[in-house]
């Protein structure tokens, strides 16, 4: 239940950082996120590349921050036509959300218990609940999804409607997707079109895995090297071994016929 509430208000968070202006927070915003920076897209990615690969997302789709967020590490991003927004969360130890609670019905469980942990907070939902289920592509596996809609208090954003995902990394860490727009706006269209290019980036364990092999070629390079030149260097004496042996024969040869004359 916890794991949910914590997702919940990185939801709500997602909403705040672009439409807190309205509330008198704008400045908390800024302040917290550093909102006036406006670095590269390019700079942006690199940043995130320990959440994931987003090297290959639309031009249609900005990343707008990359950052802890109460203490989680995401990546946040934008569709410029919409303002439909995106979260890519790494799994930790309070925020443990598996394909399996697709499944069984833990997330239903979890849902249904939310409200009222965050019912005395400025900033919370209220009516929370999962509309369908279904499954997409996502970071190059095929992943669950639960579609909600959530009333908000304390934001010009009344209602939100959007998705809760699962993926998973190279090393079996769950990847929390998460999109969300206003109630009308939301487009599972450009949710879909958007984590399908999102992808995992290489795992540590899979870099030094690399590392190791190119390493191990490199020593075998070498030592195939090494071999070769001995079988060379070898084959170069025989040869002069034998052209050496050759040249006494003729000399011995030579000084035999005279000596008969």
């Amino acid at each position: 239940m916890g794991c949910l509430k914590l997702l919940i208000k990185i939801v709500i968070i997602i909403f705040a950082i672009i439409g807190f202006r309205a509330t008198g927070c704008w400045d908390w915003c800024v302040k917290t996120f550093h909102l006036n920076e406006k670095p590269s897209q390019e700079s942006m990615i690199e940043k995130s590349r320990d959440v994931a690969d987003f090297s290959a997302i639309p031009d249609e789709y900005e990343i707008a921050k990359s950052a802890n967020i109460l203490g989680y590490r995401a990546v946040i991003a934008e569709h410029d036509a919409t303002g439909q927004k995106f979260a890519v969360v790494n799994e930790n130890k309070g925020l443990k959300i598996t394909k399996q609670d697709f499944k069984d019905g833990s997330l239903k469980k979890k849902i249904d218990g939310v409200n009222k942990k965050l019912e005395y907070q400025y900033i919370h939902v209220e009516n929370f609940k999962i509309l369908k289920q279904g499954n997409m592509k996502a970071m190059g596996q095929t992943v669950p999804y639960a579609q909600f809609q959530a009333d908000v208090t304390n934001l010009p954003v009344k209602t939100l409607r959007g998705i809760i995902a699962v993926a998973q990394d190279n090393e079996g860490k769950s990847k929390i997707l998460v999109s969300a727009n206003e109630q009308g706006k939301y487009s599972q269209i450009i949710a879909e079109q958007f984590f399908k290019k999102v992808k995992l980036s290489e795992s540590s364990a899979s870099t030094k895995e690399k590392s190791k092999n190119k390493d191990t070629e490199k020593e075998k390079a070498t030592t195939e090297d090494t071999l070769k030149d001995k079988a060379v260097a070898q084959t170069k004496q025989k040869l002069e071994e034998a052209a050496q042996k050759a040249k006494e024969i003729a000399q011995e040869k030579i000084k035999t016929e005279k000596n008969d004359k």
